[in-house]
């Protein structure tokens, strides 16, 4: 869906709810809107307890295709020196920046003993998790998991804590499968159209068209017609109430 179709059909659809005497929707607030939308559909996607259809992202043959034009591959052996590793075990390493969702990780051990190439599943893990099992010798990786710690960046580069259940000498070749940031939705130059506000959403003023295929795309220009009219319209409690009935 081009930009001038998302204008044009979003006009359509919001006067006929909100009708003809409700404020004028600009660009900017267009664009705000489409963006919300777009970003609320695909964490509706990934969490199945946010949707109507109570299914996830694996869940579905047409959600996999709905979001891959967004699923991107990484994989590091970079290790962040930093003191304040929370596990005398652990390692730093570097995460993309457009990370949004990680969908699937693993690593793999590089290393002069006879661990190298052992690959580990990786367990997200929060401190609260960590702090219980950390002290149980039970509860600690075993020689297949390793376990993961987010921490939101050192040095200005965002980055995971891996703990190994091995005292390597090298280190993890960190791998992962996400689904990156979305890029923001923006119907048109935003320096252009408002030359002395300044206006960016998500560091971008430029025209932006959305990365996802047009099915997707219909969604959420519909999502964004109700975020619209539940901001403008006095009854925007029961329209709210119907935004939770559309999370497929």
């Amino acid at each position: 869906m081009t930009n001038q179709e998302f204008r044009n059909e979003f006009d359509v659809s919001y006067n006929a709810i909100a009708s003809m005497s409700s404020p004028g929707i600009d660009d900017y607030e267009l664009s705000l809107y489409l963006t919300k939308a777009q970003l609320e559909i695909v964490k509706n996607y990934y969490d199945p307890l946010s949707n109507r259809k109570q299914k996830g992202f694996e869940a579905t043959e047409k959600r996999r295709r709905d979001l891959n034009q967004l699923i991107k591959d990484y994989k590091t052996s970079d290790i962040i020196s930093n003191s304040l590793n929370i596990d005398s075990e652990a390692k730093f390493y570097p995460i993309p920046d457009d990370l949004f969702l990680i969908v699937n990780e693993k690593a793999k051990v590089i290393s002069e003993d006879c661990y190298n190439n052992t690959f580990l599943n990786v367990k997200p893990m929060s401190y609260d998790e960590y702090n219980i099992q950390i002290d149980n010798p039970f509860e600690k990786p075993d020689n297949k998991v390793a376990w993961r710690l987010d921490l939101s960046n050192i040095s200005n580069i965002k980055v995971v804590e891996i703990i190994s259940p091995y005292n390597i000498l090298g280190s993890l070749e960190y791998q992962i499968r996400y689904i990156k940031y979305p890029k923001p939705i923006i119907i048109t130059n935003l320096d252009t159209a408002f030359p002395s506000d300044n206006l960016t959403i998500d560091g971008i003023s430029t025209e932006t068209a959305c990365e996802l295929n047009t099915e997707v795309c219909r969604e959420i220009l519909d999502r964004a017609v109700i975020l619209a009219t539940a901001d403008y319209k006095s009854q925007n409690l029961q329209i709210k109430a119907q935004m939770s009935q559309t999370n497929e």
